[in-house]
Parts: structure tokens; C-alpha cells; sequence
């Protein structure tokens, strides 16, 4: 029987990621871009890591409840437990462009 080696994206043969965070959609209130904020800023100030979901305990503890964190492959996506659509999530900047609610549009 043989086995098989799959690396982590924790391993050292990943690429560091950039993670950012980008708002999808306008907050509902002051305390909502509060915590968005809040969460901006710990992503900014954290080194490049080796996985972007290692981001989703910080957001779980930022945003508190009424949210859902999720992960997928490479990225954190938050939501309201209320809506359906997606909040705002954490990806990379090397390999995503995800936009913020508030940015100006090509056509615009």
C-alpha cells in the first residue's frame, strides 16, 4: 500500500499571502463599521501568513454575534446571520481584487 504526501498551506511551499479585507456591502449602522474597522486594522497590521483562515478567530471575536464567519480554500468570508449575501471578506491581495461597497465604479 503506498501513501501519499499532500502539502499544507501551511507548509513553506506556499507563497505568503497579503490579506486585506474588503466590505461588500454598506454597513448597517455606526457599530457595525466600527468592528469593520476594528477588524481592518488587525489585518493590516498582521505580517504576510501562510493561510488567510487563520484570520477567522479575529473576526469571530471583532464582529461578535449576529455574524457568520466562513472559510473557504484561501479566503474568510463574513455574513450577517440575517442575510443571505456576504458582508465582507479576507483574501489575498497577490491573486484577488475584491472591491469595497463605496468604490468608484468604471463607469462612474
Amino acid at each position: 500500500m503506498s501513501t501519499s504526501y499532500q502539502n499544507s498551506q501551511n507548509s513553506a511551499g506556499f507563497a505568503p499571502q497579503w490579506a486585506y479585507l474588503a466590505v461588500e456591502h454598506q454597513p448597517a449602522d455606526e457599530a457595525e463599521a466600527e468592528r469593520l474597522e476594528q477588524l481592518r486594522r488587525l489585518i493590516d497590521a498582521a505580517p504576510d501568513v501562510a493561510d488567510l483562515r487563520d484570520f477567522a478567530e479575529q473576526a469571530r471575536e471583532v464582529m461578535g454575534s449576529g455574524y457568520t464567519i466562513h472559510c473557504g480554500s484561501s479566503h474568510v468570508w463574513l455574513k450577517r446571520d440575517d442575510q443571505a449575501e456576504r458582508l465582507a471578506v479576507i483574501a489575498d491581495r497577490h491573486t484577488t481584487a475584491y472591491r469595497e461597497w463605496n468604490a468608484p465604479t468604471a463607469n462612474s
